[in-house]
């Protein structure tokens, strides 16, 4: 449900709600705002699928008393390979009084474990923190 003070909304930032644009941009620009805000702020995530690229959200600068994430679906990119260098998917660092309500995280790790059940040299995979 959209909040009264749910006032940055990714869509509104150029997320596509598709399931291939990445949307990691929009939802760094809706994290800053927040952040650099001194009212507590909702980062609306509308139900549907954004592609979310391996991002850390950090908080040691932010000025915000309280950030709400309501999130829809975030979805890692299929080809793990993209991510393969990062230690995360998702990293919250550094981050007080921070809430995450709703949604679902799909990290794809289907082609991740039909690689590792071979005999492949595969990636570790990123983990979600």
């Amino acid at each position: 449900m959209f909040t009264a003070n749910a006032n940055h909304d990714v869509q509104s930032l150029g997320a596509k709600p598709d399931g291939k644009t990445d949307c990691t941009n929009a939802f760094l620009s809706a994290w800053a705002s927040a952040c650099a805000s001194i009212e507590p702020s909702t980062i609306y995530v509308p139900p549907r699928r954004y592609l979310f690229g391996a991002t850390s959200f950090a908080g040691q600068l932010c000025k915000n008393p309280a950030i709400t994430l309501r999130i829809g679906t975030l979805v890692a990119q299929s080809d793990y390979n993209i991510i393969r260098n990062s230690v995360n998917w998702i990293k919250l660092e550094r981050v007080t009084r921070v809430s995450v309500l709703g949604g679902i995280l799909d990290g794809q790790g289907t082609n991740l474990w039909v690689c590792k059940n071979s005999s492949k040299n595969c990636p570790n995979g990123a983990t979600l923190c």
